[in-house]
């Protein structure tokens, strides 16, 4: 079975993100509670020569109401920034930041953590080899000893945690840092100018859809991800190139590096992938796009930054927002 990795690396980086802090980031009881994030960049926040020059939508209704649509890579290099001017001037000019998590807070909130990770185990006593083929349980269970990231407790996990555990070490090892992803980024800068930070989502919502797919596609999704540990520098050539296309704002380049690959998938897998993309695209883009779109109707300017495919391409969320008859252009200075 297979799934295209690069689809789930632009929509599914912030559920790994996220996964991977509550292995390595565990604050304690009497920090997490009421702490509040704080940027923990300095004060001279975006400077130096832009070298990216990444897509940005501006979104207006009939009344001169804004919303601005910037695209996300949730994994990133120290060369994504510092971002260009016409990004900067108009992230400082809105009233708030809205991200599909604020990960940055809920790295720092461990019973946030604890409550948001519930749907991925099993609640009936079952473990993952119950609901996996034996072959995939022993190669997904190498490929977390390789990556030193098994443990026994994982075995309760449901298939969706450990493709993501998988997918987000592997990463890593390619050279794209969390750290660096977009959102975390800009979450920073707004702590940093004293910004509302609004989540669209939220964690708990994203591990329950990962949680709620069905057997076979979580178990398509670990092989698939289990594949991509054996092959990576294949995975490498194409998050060099989708990175690249994000960098230089090739929308093309980016929905082709997310194109599935679908011609000699079974029936049977040609099922799991539409459920997949319903749930992690189609779905979420109306809900995001119905956030927007109230903003506009609030009349509060926000600047939001998600997964770059929720905001290109066909049924994306600048298609969508232009449908309803909002005027939306891409800005380059």
């Amino acid at each position: 079975m297979k799934l295209n990795r690069l689809l789930a690396l632009l929509l599914a980086l912030v559920m790994m993100l996220v996964l991977a802090a509550c292995e390595s980031e565990k604050p304690s009881l009497e920090d997490s509670e009421d702490e509040e994030a704080e940027s923990t960049v300095s004060v001279e926040y975006n400077t130096g020569t832009a070298t990216s020059t990444p897509l940005l939508y501006k979104v207006t209704d009939e009344d001169g109401d804004v919303v601005w649509l910037f695209g996300s890579i949730h994994m990133g290099q120290e060369d994504f920034y510092p971002l260009p001017g016409y990004v900067a001037e108009a992230f400082k000019g809105s009233d708030s930041l809205a991200v599909e998590v604020d990960i940055v807070a809920f790295q720092k909130d461990l019973l946030a953590q604890m409550d948001a990770l519930k749907p991925l185990l099993y609640a009936d006593g079952s473990s993952i080899a119950d609901h996996i083929a034996p072959e995939l349980y022993e190669e997904a269970k190498q490929t977390l000893e390789d990556l030193k990231l098994y443990n026994s407790a994982l075995d309760y996990y449901c298939p969706a945690m450990w493709s993501s555990t998988i997918d987000s070490a592997l990463y890593m090892e390619l050279g794209a840092d969390s750290q660096l992803g977009v959102d975390v980024y800009m979450i920073n800068w707004a702590y940093n100018l004293k910004k509302d930070v609004l989540d669209i989502e939220s964690a708990k919502f994203q591990y329950q859809m990962l949680g709620g797919f069905s057997d076979g596609l979580q178990e398509m999704m670990l092989a698939s991800s289990v594949a991509s540990a054996k092959d990576p520098t294949a995975v490498r050539e194409s998050l060099e190139a989708m990175m690249n296309a994000w960098k230089t704002g090739d929308a093309e380049g980016i929905l082709q590096s997310s194109d599935s690959d679908t011609a000699d998938m079974t029936e049977e897998e040609l099922a799991l992938n539409d459920e997949y993309l319903t749930a992690m695209v189609v779905e979420r883009n109306a809900s995001m796009t119905q956030y927007a779109a109230n903003a506009l109707e609030s009349g509060t300017e926000i600047f939001i930054c998600v997964g770059a495919l929720h905001v290109l391409g066909e049924g994306g969320m600048a298609d969508l927002l232009e449908q309803r008859g909002y005027t939306v252009e891409i800005v380059t200075e």
